[in-house]
């Protein structure tokens, strides 16, 4: 086998060219577009970090009479327990802002 490199070589050949013709070309081009698509997806496809949003629990007070907040990066339309007045309360987040820019949680059982 080395001494077919070595006599293409000295001759000047494109071993390359020779085997697969014409093609050579076309698939060259063909590697580098599959190449470039897959690095285009791979890098467009990161995902958004969760970030920290602060919520108002409607209808309850903390022990100095201001309403409670929560703080998650759960999405809306979660729904989470928190405990008031030793009972468990269901919550589900909102998008709705309130004037201090937190974000409303609803109780969903009374």
């Amino acid at each position: 086998m080395p001494t077919l490199v070595t006599f293409a070589l000295d001759k000047g050949l494109d071993l390359l060219g020779t085997t697969l013709g014409g093609l050579a070309f076309a698939v060259v081009l063909l590697v580098i577009a599959v190449g470039a698509w897959l690095y285009r997806r791979n890098t467009a496809t990161s995902p958004e970090p969760p970030r920290v949003r602060h919520f108002t629990l409607l209808r309850t007070e903390g022990a100095d009479g201001s309403p409670v907040r929560f703080e998650t990066t759960r999405p809306t339309g979660s729904k989470i327990t928190h405990w008031v007045g030793g009972l468990p309360r269901l919550y589900e987040l909102t998008d709705a802002r309130l004037e201090d820019g937190t974000y409303v949680a609803e109780p969903l059982d009374q």
